[in-house]
């Protein structure tokens, strides 16, 4: 399938980033928007999504925490990739605007968010190694 060492996780979800840090390349980010725009850059540059930006039952503005895998794609075509995660940057500023994310959570509610997002990842990984 894919090689485990070249695929890239960016996350604003620090379980996630000590959990896989030693597997892949893992870059830690703070905010959910962050996330999405890093994701952004790397698709442009053509990498591949292995994730879906907006995976699990959660809207965009009912989880503080995302985590996205890509992997270089080379010379081939990008384009859903792109058209995909710019509709993700809009869904999530339009749930935004709509009903911001809170923008603190207590330890427990974000322990759980955070919980949620691991699992969701720890879901995927074995499927891409």
């Amino acid at each position: 399938m894919w090689d485990l060492e070249k695929a890239i996780m960016i996350t604003n979800n620090d379980r996630v980033y000590e959990k896989y840090k030693n597997d892949l390349t893992v870059i830690l980010l703070n905010t959910y928007e962050e996330v999405l725009i890093k994701t952004r850059d790397l698709v442009y540059d053509r990498h591949k999504l292995l994730t879906h930006p907006q995976a699990s039952s959660l809207k965009p503005n009912q989880t503080p925490y995302r985590s996205v895998v890509v992997y270089p794609k080379g010379k081939e075509d990008n384009t859903e990739d792109i058209l995909l995660i710019e509709k993700c940057i809009e869904t999530y500023r339009q749930w935004q605007e709509i009903a911001p994310t809170p923008e603190k959570y207590s330890e427990r509610v974000s322990e759980d968010f955070k919980t949620i997002d691991l699992s969701v990842v720890d879901n995927i990984i074995p499927r891409i190694s």
